[in-house]
This record gives C-alpha cells, sequence and structure tokens, in this order.
C-alpha cells in the first residue's frame, strides 16, 4: 500500500555539518526539504524505497539487498555514522518478484552497506522528523531507459503488498545550469530544468518521453529516472512542486504525491500486517508492542475501539503448510487491535504444534488473520457448511476449534472429525455444537 512519493535532491552542501554556513545560499531548497519532512511527519512508511543514481547500477534496476544500512558523510568532511536503518529483505524480495518479469531487476546482496550521498543526503531530513528511519529498500535506476522508468512507477502503483510503503526518488537535475556549474555550463540546462519541473507541476511525462537524448546528455543530470518514476507512480494523481532553484549551478527540485484517501481502511490488508508488525517486533526486542505505539500507522476505528475476538494464522509460503494458528473465541483484549498484537505473537510462538518461529524465518511466512463473529449453537451437522461457518465441538471441559474454508475440509463429516480430535474427543456424538463466521484477512488484501 502506497503512502506517499517525493522527489528529492541531494547535495550534501545542504546538510549543516557539511555546509558549514553555505547551505543558506540554498534556502530554497532547504524550505522546500524542510516543508517535506514537515508534511510526512506523521505519514512514517514500514518500508521506504529509495531510489538512487549514485548507488551500485547495472542493467535494469539494480536492487542492494543489504541487512542493515549506515548513512554518512565521511567524503564531505562529516565524521562518523549520521543515521543508521534496517535492510528490507523481505519486502525487497516480495517487490522483485513483482517486477522481474517486466524489468531486469538485477540484485546484490550484502551485510551492511554504506549509503551513497544521494540516499544520505534526503534521508538526513525524513531521520530527523521521525527519530529513525524505517526498513530501507535501496535500488538505482540509472540502467533503465526513460520509457523503462516511467513504466516502473506505473508498475509499483499496480505493487500490492500488506506493508505501508513510500518512494524517495533521489535526483539532481541539471548540473549546468549558471556559468559557475561544476560541470560547465550549457544553456540546455536550464531549459532541461523548466521541462522537468513543469512535467511535475502538469503532472504528464509525454514532454520528459519525447526529449532527444542528446539534450538530455548536454544537460548532465542524474535525476530525470527518478523524476519519471515518481510521475508513473502518481498515476493522475496532483503532484505539489515544494521548490526549485540551482544556486551553486545544479539544479534541485523537490516535489511530493500523497496518495488520496485512506485506501488502507478499504481492504484488509493491515489487520495482518499488523499482526506481522507485532511478530517482528518481539522477535527482534523480545518486547511486545503496544497499542499506543501503532495506532498512527494502524489507524481505524474498527482496530481500536471495538471489541472482536480474533485467530492469526500463519503458512508457509512456498507450500501453504501450517506453520501456527492461535486466537481467541471471545474478545479479552480491550479492542480488536489489541486482540491481532497478542494473538499474532502467540500464534509464533506459543502453538505447541510447532516450534517457535525465528526471524530469519519470518520473510518466508505469509500472515492472516480471521475475525470472529459471535458463536452461534446449532441442533446438529445440518447447520453447518464448512466453506461458510466455522464450528466449535464442545463436551465437559473438552472444546476443539476448526475455522472456516480450510485446504481439506470439504464436508462436514471431515470438519466435525478434525474439530473432535481437537477436543480429544472420537467424535462428535454427545457433544454441543457452536458455528461461527469470519471476516477472513489475507497479506495480498483480498478477504
Amino acid at each position: 500500500m502506497w503512502l506517499w512519493g517525493c522527489l528529492a535532491p541531494h547535495p550534501p552542501i545542504i546538510v549543516p555539518e557539511v555546509g558549514r554556513g553555505r547551505e543558506r545560499e540554498a534556502s530554497v531548497t532547504l524550505k522546500g526539504m524542510q516543508g517535506l519532512a514537515e508534511r510526512l511527519r506523521d505519514r512514517k512508511p514500514e518500508v521506504l524505497l529509495v531510489l538512487s543514481p549514485h548507488a551500485p547500477f547495472g542493467d535494469g534496476l539494480m536492487f542492494v539487498d543489504a541487512l542493515g544500512f549506515e548513512g554518512g558523510l565521511q567524503k564531505f568532511g562529516v565524521g562518523g555514522t549520521l543515521f543508521e536503518a534496517s535492510g528490507g529483505c523481505d519486502a525487497s524480495h516480495d517487490l522483485v518478484d513483482f517486477l522481474k518479469s517486466s524489468i531486469p531487476v538485477p540484485r546484490w546482496g550484502t551485510g551492511t552497506f554504506q549509503l551513497d550521498h544521494a540516499s544520505v543526503v534526503p534521508l538526513t531530513w525524513f531521520h530527523k522528523a521521525w527519530g529513525n528511519l524505517p526498513r530501507l529498500v535501496l535500488a538505482n535506476p540509472i540502467g533503465l531507459g526513460l520509457q523503462a522508468a516511467f513504466s516502473l512507477g506505473k508498475l509499483l502503483s499496480e505493487f500490492r503488498d500488506f506493508r505501508r510503503w513510500a518512494l524517495l526518488a533521489s535526483g539532481d537535475l541539471s548540473h549546468r545550469v549558471t556559468p559557475e556549474a561544476p560541470a560547465g555550463y550549457h544553456p540546455d540546462g536550464a531549459r532541461f530544468d523548466a521541462l522537468v519541473m513543469d512535467s511535475i507541476r502538469r503532472n504528464d511525462a509525454q514532454a520528459l518521453l519525447d526529449l532527444d537524448p542528446a539534450f538530455v546528455d548536454r544537460a548532465g543530470e542524474c535525476g530525470l529516472r527518478s523524476a519519471l518514476t515518481l510521475l508513473g507512480l502518481a498515476g493522475k494523481d496532483p503532484i505539489e512542486v515544494l521548490s526549485y532553484e540551482a544556486p551553486f549551478g545544479v539544479g534541485y527540485g523537490t516535489a511530493l504525491w500523497e496518495c488520496p484517501g485512506n485506501t488502507e481502511n478499504k481492504n484488509g490488508a493491515k489487520l495482518p500486517g499488523l499482526a506481522r508488525a507485532s511478530i517482528r517486533h518481539y522477535l527482534e526486542t523480545g518486547r511486545r508492542l503496544v497499542a499506543d505505539e501503532v495506532k498512527n500507522l494502524y489507524p481505524g476505528h474498527e482496530l481500536w475501539e471495538a471489541r472482536q475476538a480474533c485467530f492469526v494464522s500463519l503458512k508457509n509460503r512456498t507450500d501453504g503448510s501450517l506453520r501456527g494458528c492461535i486466537g481467541t473465541l471471545e474478545p479479552i483484549c480491550p479492542s480488536l487491535g489489541e486482540e491481532i498484537l497478542q494473538n499474532a505473537i502467540s500464534s509464533a510462538t506459543r502453538d505447541p504444534r510447532f516450534e517457535p518461529v525465528t526471524l530469519s524465518e519470518l520473510p518466508g511466512i505469509t500472515v492472516s488473520v480471521d475475525v470472529l463473529g459471535s458463536p452461534e449453537r446449532i441442533s446438529g451437522p445440518e447447520s453447518l457448511d464448512p466453506r461458510r461457518y466455522g464450528v466449535i465441538v464442545e463436551k465437559g471441559n473438552r472444546r476443539g476449534v476448526l475455522l472456516p474454508d480450510l485446504e481439506g475440509i470439504d464436508n462436514v463429516e471431515e470438519q466435525l472429525a478434525v474439530a473432535s480430535r481437537k477436543a480429544g474427543l472420537p467424535g462428535p456424538d454427545g457433544a454441543d455444537l457452536w458455528r461461527f463466521t469470519v471476516d477472513r484477512h489475507l497479506e495480498n488484501g483480498k478477504q
């Protein structure tokens, strides 16, 4: 689920530790970046896709699959590390799997990766706004043609994922705008920048797709593919230009697209997303997430103000086999969201049928959440339908529960037999029967 996308410049001089006063010469860009960070202060994604033209590159869209990232500007006289961020390898793999049939997506895996300045400069603003960075997916679009870069944005807009994503499209414009430009002056530099910024304001990529390659080469740019990807992602939605200037002979443009509406509330993808976040946080820290830590990322009255029971199910991504399933028949927490947070951890670590899930195993597991309706007592098997209803078989202090619409359960007899075995009973004879409905939420957003 996409939250927003932005175009951001990357001159190290605008970072005060590098500029040492000279950053004020780019006051328009500073204002644009400050405005961008402020606008996004409360819209931190789970995964940030960073397109950097100075990252390792290859044919197509080159991904750097790192376990962690460090951001520094040592080459520009700043000692130490400015920030650290976790790698989003599982998210990167999912995105690569989605893109690989349409564009080349070479990948380079590593442990901790030192980010390039085109990534570090804009990320410093987000780091200050958010306090810490989300998981990063880093890729370089330089290996794409102009049409392919625009098509990449369109493909991204069609990418459906349970996580909340955002795009940081890093790129400077012409490096040859004025006579003092470090790459030398050419009159096509200013013309190029005007075309790019006008295309972004009008959200019309065609003029950029029609550019003569020789004209682009004379402009000496590094951000055209980043801008085209943002245009493709935004579709017909407006993109707001926050700033443009060329104070050192290099064009710096800042722009923001925000996905209209709170579309994640219109499907169930956020429920398994919340469950996965709970599991990941617990496996990483040994501490449980609490509601106040995640309400902004997973908003909704139905999550935090209503009480409902739920089951959280884990399955192996490769073969669909069960990896854990724990739930409640009646709500025991103050809200559905807290019920999910608790049951997710139990599914991953306390299902007696399985060993606890490990952090390295988590990317290979899919998560689903079944929100239960109130159980209804029935007179006999004739009131059951294994596709529509779950069943509770209860006798004395023994109780077996089976969710509806499970693979391998094709009729009522099989459903009752399995539920009875879970209760430790030879069969349903003499037992009380209950049925219930569920609202099933899968990570692909389907229900």
